[in-house]
């Protein structure tokens, strides 16, 4: 395999640990210098539990949460967790031994954290923001709108958007690039919507050179909205032009319901 796509294999999950990073990641081996352990949390038999605070049977070792959150979450990994506790968007309890210990409460935040990022893509930073403001452990709802208003009207540097990310710069560079993302000449709120999501297909190996193809038949469809306005376009009248502009709005609206239906048709055929 070439060595592009090794590197670009890494990108695939944005928590991986990364002993470069300034956020204060640091790699597993380092992890004793924060007052972690070192080794691996155990893995203990299904079902088995360890004893929490005051004796209780309610807490569960690294190992039975993953077991428990991957059919909800299949990418999560002990060290997505741990990456997670370094970054101090969860707290928790550990055994004398060093070993980490998590309460139904700590499980459900996690998968809330999970669910703001996997499904709705959220960045960290924004999560840790939402939690540190009293948010509610429910995702759905106001978060986008919430991600708007963090990062309302601005732009980026290529570097912003990387670590806003929370991915390699060179990941943002090669969708400028392939022209998925700065058409305008600026990296804006919008560019990070699309750059997340293709963050999001990377992890599926769908990497952004694979966006030409997407990005070409984007050109095909806008050149043929505008074929359909461009007599509004052309009039000179500031009210003429608006509704051109919204019209276009519109059929591209139309345009990718329709696409969404034909692609759910087409995918019903993959089983044999």
């Amino acid at each position: 395999m070439e060595n592009g796509d090794a590197n670009q294999r890494r990108w695939n999950d944005p928590m991986r640990d990364d002993p470069a990073r300034e956020d204060g990641g640091v790699p597993l081996e380092d992890e004793a210098a924060e007052g972690f352990p070192a080794h691996d949390d155990p893995v203990p038999d299904p079902g088995q539990r360890m004893r929490g605070r005051g004796g209780s049977k309610d807490s569960y070792t690294i190992g039975e949460v993953v077991e428990r959150l991957r059919p909800e979450f299949p990418t999560l990994s002990v060290s997505k967790i741990r990456y997670l506790e370094r970054r101090r968007l969860i707290n928790l309890t550990r055994t004398r031994g060093g070993y980490r210990l998590f309460s139904g409460q700590d499980i459900e935040l996690l998968k809330y954290i999970l669910t703001l990022q996997d499904k709705e893509y959220l960045p960290l930073k924004v999560i840790k923001k939402r939690i540190e403001g009293g948010g509610g452990l429910t995702a759905g709802g106001d978060s986008a709108n919430d991600l708007s208003r963090v990062l309302e009207d601005r732009t980026y540097t290529r570097e912003e958007l990387a670590d806003t990310l929370e991915t390699d710069s060179r990941f943002v560079d090669e969708l400028v690039t392939v022209g998925v993302i700065g058409r305008t000449g600026e990296l804006t709120q919008r560019d990070a919507e699309i750059a997340r999501m293709a963050l999001e297909m990377a992890k599926f190996s769908i990497q952004p050179r694979h966006l030409r193809g997407i990005m070409a038949a984007v050109d095909r469809e806008a050149a043929l909205f505008k074929q359909v306005v461009n007599p509004e376009l052309r009039s000179g009248d500031e009210g003429r032009v608006a509704e051109a502009v919204n019209k276009a709005r519109h059929l591209a609206s139309v345009d990718s319901r329709m696409k969404e239906l034909m692609m759910a048709n087409v995918i019903d055929t993959f089983a044999p």
